[in-house]
């Protein structure tokens, strides 16, 4: 898992404060999976009221302070603060934002940061970041999210849920609009391990060119949903197979939902 062990402790003091209306959300959800492939620079902590972000930065700060730890503000605005958080040999960057409360799923109890986004939310965010802007973090993480979790196409698919002006096509196009990168904004991240520009690029096609596919074949009324199976859990959908029927739509709403649960 690579979050740094500074990085946990902030999480786990931190906790404390964190509730189904500020969770920890961005990159470091991502990063809880097994095997993620780079280290994130930041925790961002989001809040579905706007008069709230404020005040839980506030709070946090001062929970940090009492731990013998510097808090430097680097930008304060009603709806987003930013600061450094710096201990006898590390710093962090924190920042604290509103999002939109419209999820797939609610935000779920975590031991170790009180409460975090769920990873479909997190995955659609991290596409519709690819769509909107060249880095290459969000390259390297929807490439691992493609290998470890869902397809490229399954997630694009559930994004144009949450952004209803993209299309899959249009969506899959904006991503890949925003992967002419350089194997020197590769080595700028800090990754777990080495990663090779051009082998990430023959990924990448590959990836695009079965999404191009899946969401061709896709039921065009069905878009914007993540197939669950019967435990509720989010699965690669296959249109071709017979269980494909069987498998539960499901759409985003706000503040996200639970699947019902089949037997």
């Amino acid at each position: 898992m690579p979050l740094t062990e500074f990085q946990q402790s902030i999480l786990r003091l931190l906790a404390q404060n964190r509730s189904p209306e500020s969770d920890l959300a961005g990159a470091a959800v991502l990063h809880q999976l097994p095997d993620s492939p780079r280290f994130s620079e930041d925790l961002d902590l989001f809040h579905d009221a706007e008069d709230s972000v404020a005040q839980c930065a506030e709070f946090d700060a001062e929970v940090l302070r009492r731990q013998g730890l510097g808090v430097q503000w680097t930008l304060r605005q009603p709806t987003f603060f930013r600061a450094v958080v710096a201990g006898e040999e590390h710093a962090l960057r924190l920042e604290w934002g509103q999002e939109s409360a419209f999820r797939f799923f609610p935000v779920e109890q975590d031991a170790l940061c009180g409460f975090r986004l769920h990873l479909a939310d997190a995955a659609t965010n991290k596409v519709l970041a690819l769509a909107g802007r060249s880095e290459a973090r969000d390259f390297v993480d929807v490439l691992h999210l493609h290998r470890t979790y869902l397809s490229l196409g399954a997630l694009s698919w559930a994004a144009c849920g949450k952004d209803q002006g993209f299309t899959p096509d249009f969506l899959l196009d904006q991503m890949n609009r925003h992967t002419a990168l350089t194997q020197g904004d590769l080595d700028r991240l800090a990754l777990a391990s080495p990663l090779s520009l051009p082998e990430l690029k023959r990924q990448w096609l590959a990836a695009l060119a079965q999404a191009e596919q899946l969401v061709a074949a896709l039921p065009a009324a069905e878009l914007g949903c993540f197939y669950l199976d019967g435990q509720g859990i989010p699965v690669e959908p296959d249109p071709s197979q017979r269980g494909f029927v069987s498998l539960q739509r499901h759409f985003g709403r706000l503040r996200g939902a639970w699947p019902v649960v089949s037997g």
